[in-house]
């Protein structure tokens, strides 16, 4: 039979175990699979904890864990003078994640302020050596400077810069409306040069046309007679053009004797079917006798 203990005993076997139990919650930590964690030993790197439950001795060892995930960083609207002397304030984002946590802990102090600075900082070079037109142009040429310069900087904090993208560029008020006139004139020197493009072509086919038509009287007719024939849409009347066709005389001829001959059978016609009225006797032609 278990001896009866006394009430401090007691209390002092709860102390120890609630201390016991605090103890060994603390020592315990997760590590998540998209971060790497160090354990540092009274000050000093030990090593690395890999994703899962870590153990740590509270008071002698910590345990630090850096995301390796891509971060996005926006950078602050700045003001920058091109190469041509013109103000821009440029608008930029920069993505970059941690590849050497040893690095990133150890050789820098704040690496996601110090990354941001320095990009800024280099933009601000790059741009000071571009012109305008350029920035505005080629915005993916100069953002691949900016990453280039940037990248080969932070890689000694066990950084890597994933993209710089330049977000906005905004221009004074004067230099926006030069840039919109000088738009406009081009849009107009592309109107001028397109319509003279098709003036010429026009005036070659025209040409090949009248050559075409010169060399074939009978389409020269066909030609006017439906130019006539446009002209006098919409009326009721029909006008034939009974003067000397160009270029063939002979062909003239024949036409008015054809349209002379069908006038006079029409006329004949006309008679024939009119009927005589009485004690009254046609006049007889001239020329002609009666039998």
């Amino acid at each position: 039979m278990l001896r009866r203990m006394d009430p401090i005993s007691l209390l002092a076997v709860v102390v120890v175990g609630l201390i016991g139990t605090i103890v060994g919650l603390r020592s315990i930590r997760q590590v998540n699979q998209w971060e790497t964690a160090l354990t540092f030993t009274l000050g000093k790197l030990t090593g690395k904890a890999k994703p899962g439950l870590a153990f740590v001795l509270p008071g002698v060892q910590k345990l630090v864990r850096i995301d390796n995930r891509v971060r996005n960083r926006d950078l602050p609207q700045q003001s920058v003078i091109t190469a041509d002397n013109v103000t821009a304030w440029i608008d930029a984002v920069i993505y970059y994640k941690v590849v050497d946590a040893e690095k990133a802990m150890l050789n820098v102090q704040d690496f996601d302020n110090a990354v941001r600075d320095r990009a800024k900082v280099v933009l601000r070079d790059v741009v000071g050596e571009t012109k305008l037109d350029d920035v505005l142009a080629h915005r993916e040429m100069v953002a691949a400077k900016v990453r280039a310069a940037v990248e080969q900087f932070v890689s000694q904090w066990g950084l890597h810069v994933e993209l710089i993208a330049l977000q906005d560029i905004q221009l004074p008020p004067q230099m926006q409306e030069v840039i919109a006139k000088k738009a406009i004139a081009e849009r107009d020197k592309q109107y001028v040069i397109i319509k003279s493009q098709a003036d010429l072509e026009s005036a070659k086919n025209f040409a090949q046309a009248a050559k075409i038509l010169t060399d074939s009287p009978g389409a020269m007719e066909l030609r006017r007679l439906e130019a006539l024939q446009n002209l006098s849409g919409g009326t009721t009347k029909v006008i034939f053009d009974l003067a000397k066709p160009m270029g063939n005389d002979a062909g003239a001829m024949a036409m008015a004797a054809a349209m002379g001959a069908n006038v006079r059978v029409a006329d004949e016609k006309k008679e024939e079917a009119e009927p005589a009225s009485e004690g009254f006797e046609p006049a007889p032609k001239p020329g002609l006798r009666r039998g």
